[in-house]
C-alpha cells in the first residue's frame, strides 16, 4: 500500500463528522487522518484528539495569490488539495471526502483497498467528458481544453501533481483579476481538475467504476438527498451522497424548490402577468389571496 492521507471535508465539527473521521482513522491510521477546512477563522476551535488543515485566502494558502469567489469553500474543493500538499508531506497520493457521504459499511477497508493497487493519478465518481448541460460547462472555456467533469465528494489525488495544478490555478486566477471576469465563469473543482488534469496528461479514471461499491444512490443534483436518520441502518457495500442533518435536508430541499418554481415559465408568467396587468389593487390583493389558498390546498393535500 502506498503512503495515504486523506483530508475530510467540512466547515464544522459534530458528531456525524466525528464518525466519517473515526471510520477512515480505522483504515489510513491517525497519523494520516485530517479535517480539512477552508474557513475565515485560523483559530477555528478542533475538539481535542482530531488533526486538521485550516486555511483561508490569509493562511497556508495566502502566498499564492489564488482567486477567492465568495462561494469558494464550496466551488472550489481543490483548494483543499493545494493547502493539504503545503501542509502535509511525503505522500504518494491524498484523499479527499466531503461530510455529506456515507460509506455503508463499518470497516473503511472494505472501500478504500479496491484501491490499494490502482496506478491512477486522479481518480473520482462519474470521471468523463462533460455534458453540455452541465451548469458549469461554460467556465470550462478559459480551460482551453475539451471539458471533462466528475463529481468531487470523494476522490484520490497523485500528490506530484497538486503543484502543476496549483499553477494553473494561479495562472486563471490572475487572469480574472487583471480582466474583472464574472465570478461566476470562474471553473469549479469539478470541471478543473478534470479537465486541467486530462490537458496535463495525468491518468483519470471514473472511482466509480474502480470500486466494488454501488453508486447508484451517489449524486450531487438539487433534488438528491437523504435524511441522515432514515439511513443510519443502511449496510451494504453502497456509497451514498448527499446524506445531510435535518436543518441542510431541509435548506437543500428548499433551494431546489426554488430551483424548480424559477423554472416553471407558464405558471410565473400567467400569475406575473395576471397581476401585473390587473388594475384594481382590490382585485389584484384578492387574486395573490386566492392564488397563495389554492397552492397551500395543493400542499396540504400532499401526503
Amino acid at each position: 500500500m502506498k503512503k495515504n492521507a486523506i483530508g475530510i471535508r467540512c466547515h464544522e465539527i459534530g458528531d456525524k463528522e466525528k464518525n466519517l473521521y473515526s471510520l477512515c482513522k480505522a483504515y489510513f491510521g491517525s497519523e494520516n487522518t485530517f479535517f480539512v477546512m477552508n474557513v475565515e477563522s485560523k483559530n477555528k476551535k478542533i475538539p481535542g484528539g482530531f488533526n486538521s488543515v485550516i486555511f483561508n485566502e490569509k493562511t497556508i494558502l495566502n502566498t499564492e495569490n489564488l482567486y477567492w469567489p465568495k462561494d469558494v469553500a464550496w466551488r472550489c474543493g481543490d483548494y483543499c488539495y493545494y493547502a493539504l500538499w503545503h501542509a502535509l508531506k511525503g505522500y504518494e497520493f491524498i484523499w479527499l471526502i466531503e461530510n455529506d457521504v456515507k460509506l455503508c459499511s463499518d470497516d473503511a477497508k472494505d472501500f478504500f483497498s479496491d484501491f490499494e493497487s490502482v496506478e491512477q493519478d486522479f481518480l473520482a465518481p462519474f470521471f468523463g467528458k462533460a455534458n453540455e448541460r452541465l451548469p458549469f460547462y461554460p467556465t470550462a472555456k478559459v480551460l482551453e481544453a475539451e471539458p471533462h467533469s466528475c463529481l468531487f465528494c470523494v476522490s484520490r489525488l497523485r500528490v506530484s501533481f497538486i503543484p502543476k495544478l496549483l499553477n494553473l490555478r494561479k495562472k486563471i486566477s490572475d487572469k480574472f483579476k487583471r480582466e474583472r471576469i464574472s465570478p461566476k465563469l470562474y471553473p469549479n473543482d469539478e470541471i478543473f481538475v478534470s479537465t486541467v488534469g486530462t490537458r496535463l496528461g495525468l491518468r483519470c479514471a471514473p472511482l466509480d467504476k474502480v470500486s466494488s461499491y454501488n453508486f447508484s444512490l451517489f449524486s450531487s443534483t438539487n433534488m438528491a438527498g437523504f435524511l441522515d436518520r432514515d439511513v443510519e441502518n443502511v449496510h451494504g457495500k453502497f456509497v451514498m451522497h448527499p446524506v445531510l442533518q435535518e436543518e441542510k435536508f431541509k435548506n437543500k430541499k428548499f433551494r431546489g424548490f426554488q430551483t424548480v418554481l424559477t423554472k416553471s415559465i407558464p405558471l410565473l408568467d400567467y400569475v406575473t402577468q395576471t397581476i401585473r396587468k390587473c388594475p384594481d389593487e382590490k382585485v389584484k390583493k384578492d387574486l395573490k389571496k386566492k392564488f397563495l389558498e389554492e397552492f397551500e390546498k395543493f400542499l396540504r393535500g400532499i401526503k
